[in-house]
C-alpha cells in the first residue's frame, strides 16, 4: 500500500494571510516553539496561491508558521495543505480554525463576525453557518462592537476579562475608557464592577423622545433630588429599560417618515456590527456622477437611522448596502479616470486639441447600471405580459406561429382560461358555464358561437398564453412579435408611485424629466411625494408619448435566425397610442 506523500513548502514561499487573530502571546509562542523544536511542524498549516506569483497565503495556522521560521528559518520544509478557496471562504476557515483553538481573543472574533455579516449583507444566520457558529456566539461577539478600540485592545490583550467588557458595552462609548482605567489601576473583580454599572442611569438631556411625559415619572431623578440629600440630581431616568424602549419607539418613527424617499432603511443597533457604505459619486470611493445618479435608482440604496447610545435618532443618507457591487463600481470609475489621465496625457504629448482626453463610452467610461426594486420588477413583468398579449391579438399571422409552437414545445397548458374567458365574453357575449360540466358541455357550448366570432375567439387562445408563459418564454415572445414599448408605455401617477423620491430623481435624470425642469426639479424633489409625482407627470413640452424608461424596455435577443416566410403584420415600432394600433386583445381581458 503507498500512502500520499504529504506535501511541504519552503517557509520562503509562505506569506501571512487575512489572519483574524492580531495578537499572540508571547509566553504562548515561546511555549510552541520549544515543542516544534523537539519533533518538528505534525500537523500541516492550510494555505492557498497568490494568483501571479509563486507565493502561497497562509488561511489557518499562522502560529506554527511563525515558530518553524523562529525555530528553524525560511529555508525550512513547512507541511501544508493547499486548498482553492476566495477571501470569504478563506476568513471563514481561518475562524473556524482559530475559535476552536486556545487563545483567540473575543475581540478579534467579534472583528472577524462583523466583517463576516457584512459580506453576507446583515443575514446573521449565514455569517453564523459559515464561522462555525451558533447565532447566540455571534450576537454576544457582535455585541462587544460596541466597546471602544481601547477596551478591546485591553481584552485582547488579556488585561481585563471578557466579563468587563460584555458590562462596558453596555454604557456609552465616551465613559468607557475612563471606567477602563480604574478597573485596570485597581483590579476591579467583574462582579464589583456589575454592582457599580447596575446604578447607572440615563441623562434625559440626551433622550430624543418627548419628555414631557418623564415629569411625574417616580422613575424620574428629580423625585429624589427633592427628597434625599444623596442622589444622582436632577434630570436623570433611573428605569434604563423604559428610556431604551421610548427611544426605539421615536427611532422608528424616524424610519417610518423616510419610506417614502429610500428604498432601503436600516434600522442600526449595537449587535449589528454594521459599517456604513457611503455613496459618492467624487472622491477615493466615488462611482462617477453618471453612476451615482443610476445608483439612486438602486433597490439597495439607502440610509441607515442609528439606534445606538451616542447617535440615537440620527440619519445617515446616501448609503450603499450591497458592498460587492459598490467595490465593483469604485474600482471601474477609478480605471476610467486613469484611462482618462493617460489619453489626455499621451494626446497632449502630440499636440492634441485640450480636452479630447475626457472619459466617453467608447475608452472605457463604465455604463451606469443599478438593481432594479423587486417591485418594479413585478409590475414590469405584468405589463410586459399585457403587451405581448395585446400583440398577439394584432398579429394574425404571428399568432398562429406562436400557437404551433406552443403546441409543440408542450406548453399548451400555458393558455390561462381566466383570460381567456374574459376574451371571450367580450368578444361572442358570454358563456354560460366556465367550469364544471367537463367537455361535452363546452363543446355543446362552443358550438353554438356565431362564425364570425371564431378567428377573433382563436387568435384570443394564444394572447391569452401571454399570462401563463413564464419570464423566460415571455422574453421570448416579446422579441418574436417585436413589440415596440412606445405603443403601449403610458406615463400616469400609478406607475410612478411604484416609486421611491430616490428612485424617481434617478428616473427623471434618466428620461430627461430633470433637465426639462430645469431649476424647478430642485423644489419639486424637497416637496413631499405625491406633490413630486404631480411635478413630474406635468412638465410643459416634455415628450411623455414615446419615451419609455429603460425600466420597462425588454431586453433585445434573437428569436429566429432568418424568417424563411414572409410575415405581414410585424409590428412597426411607433409612438402612436395602443388605441390607434391594430386591433387588439380586448381591455378587459388584460387584468389590472
Amino acid at each position: 500500500m503507498t500512502l500520499p506523500i504529504q506535501p511541504t513548502l519552503p517557509i520562503r514561499r509562505i506569506v501571512q494571510g487575512k489572519n483574524p487573530r492580531t495578537y499572540f502571546d508571547p509566553d504562548s509562542m515561546a511555549e510552541l516553539e520549544e515543542g516544534i523544536r523537539a519533533v518538528g511542524i505534525i500537523e500541516p498549516i492550510v494555505v492557498r496561491r497568490v494568483p501571479g506569483t509563486d507565493l502561497f497565503e497562509i488561511i489557518a495556522g499562522e502560529r506554527r508558521w511563525r515558530a518553524a521560521r523562529n525555530v528553524f528559518g525560511d529555508d525550512y520544509d513547512m507541511p501544508v495543505v493547499i486548498k482553492e478557496a476566495n477571501d470569504e471562504t478563506a476568513e471563514a476557515m481561518a475562524v473556524i480554525e482559530n475559535y476552536h483553538r486556545e487563545g483567540m481573543s473575543p475581540a478579534e472574533e467579534a472583528h472577524a463576525a462583523q466583517r463576516q455579516l457584512l459580506r453576507q449583507r446583515g443575514d446573521k444566520e449565514e455569517a453564523s453557518r459559515l464561522m462555525g457558529w451558533k447565532s447566540d456566539v455571534l450576537e454576544r461577539r457582535l455585541a462587544l462592537l460596541s466597546c471602544t478600540p481601547a477596551v478591546l485592545q485591553a481584552l485582547t490583550t488579556r488585561t481585563i476579562q471578557l466579563g468587563h467588557a460584555e458590562l462596558l458595552s453596555g454604557i456609552p462609548p465616551d465613559k468607557q475608557d475612563g471606567v477602563l482605567a480604574g478597573i485596570v489601576a485597581q483590579k476591579v473583580p467583574v462582579v464589583v464592577l456589575k454592582a457599580q454599572l447596575g446604578r447607572y442611569a440615563r441623562r434625559l438631556a440626551d433622550a430624543i423622545f418627548d419628555t414631557a411625559q418623564c415629569a411625574g415619572c417616580a422613575h424620574n431623578s428629580a423625585r429624589q433630588a427633592g427628597l434625599f440629600a444623596e442622589s444622582l440630581g436632577e434630570g436623570y431616568c433611573q428605569q434604563p429599560s423604559h428610556f431604551e424602549e421610548l427611544t426605539l419607539q421615536t427611532v422608528q418613527a424616524r424610519a417610518d417618515a423616510l419610506r417614502d424617499e429610500y428604498p432601503v432603511i436600516r434600522i442600526v443597533k449595537v449587535s449589528d456590527g454594521f459599517i456604513p457604505l457611503p455613496l459618492t459619486a467624487e472622491g477615493d470611493l466615488g462611482v462617477g456622477a453618471p453612476q451615482y445618479g443610476s445608483c439612486q435608482g438602486c433597490q439597495s440604496f439607502g440610509c441607515a437611522v442609528s439606534a445606538m447610545p451616542g447617535s440615537y435618532g440620527e440619519v445617515t443618507r446616501s448609503l450603499c448596502f450591497d458592498a460587492a457591487c459598490n467595490s465593483q463600481k469604485v474600482a471601474q470609475w477609478s480605471r476610467a479616470q486613469r484611462t482618462a489621465r493617460q489619453q489626455a496625457a499621451a494626446q497632449g504629448a502630440k499636440g492634441a486639441v485640450a480636452g479630447s482626453g475626457k472619459p466617453t463610452a467608447k475608452n472605457g467610461t463604465p455604463t451606469p447600471a443599478n438593481q432594479t426594486p423587486q417591485r418594479v420588477v413585478s409590475h414590469r413583468l405584468a405589463e410586459w405580459r399585457k403587451w405581448a398579449a395585446q400583440s398577439l391579438m394584432a398579429q394574425p399571422l404571428r399568432n398562429q406561429r406562436v400557437l404551433i409552437a406552443l403546441a409543440r414545445y408542450g406548453h399548451a397548458g400555458d393558455v390561462r382560461a381566466i383570460e381567456y374567458g374574459v376574451a371571450m365574453r367580450k368578444i361572442a357575449g358570454g358563456w354560460v358555464s366556465e367550469s364544471g360540466w367537463g367537455l361535452a358541455s363546452h363543446l355543446s357550448q362552443a358550438d353554438q358561437l356565431a362564425p364570425e366570432h371564431l378567428e377573433r375567439l382563436v387568435q384570443a387562445v394564444a394572447a391569452s398564453a401571454a399570462f401563463g408563459v413564464n419570464e423566460r418564454d415571455l422574453l421570448a415572445l416579446l422579441n418574436y412579435l417585436e413589440v415596440d414599448e412606445a405603443r403601449y408605455f403610458r406615463w400616469d401617477k400609478a406607475f410612478l408611485e411604484l416609486f421611491t423620491k430616490s428612485e424617481l430623481a434617478s428616473l427623471a435624470a434618466q428620461v430627461g424629466l430633470k433637465k426639462a425642469m430645469g431649476v424647478r426639479f430642485k423644489a419639486a424633489q424637497e416637496s413631499r411625494k405625491p406633490e413630486f409625482i404631480a411635478a413630474l407627470l406635468g412638465v410643459s413640452g416634455f415628450a411623455y408619448q414615446g419615451t419609455v424608461p429603460a425600466v420597462m424596455r425588454y431586453p433585445r435577443q434573437p428569436v429566429v435566425a432568418a424568417p424563411t416566410v414572409a410575415v405581414a403584420d410585424a409590428e412597426a415600432p411607433s409612438p402612436a397610442p395602443v388605441e390607434t394600433a391594430a386591433p387588439s386583445i380586448p381591455e378587459a381581458a388584460v387584468p389590472a
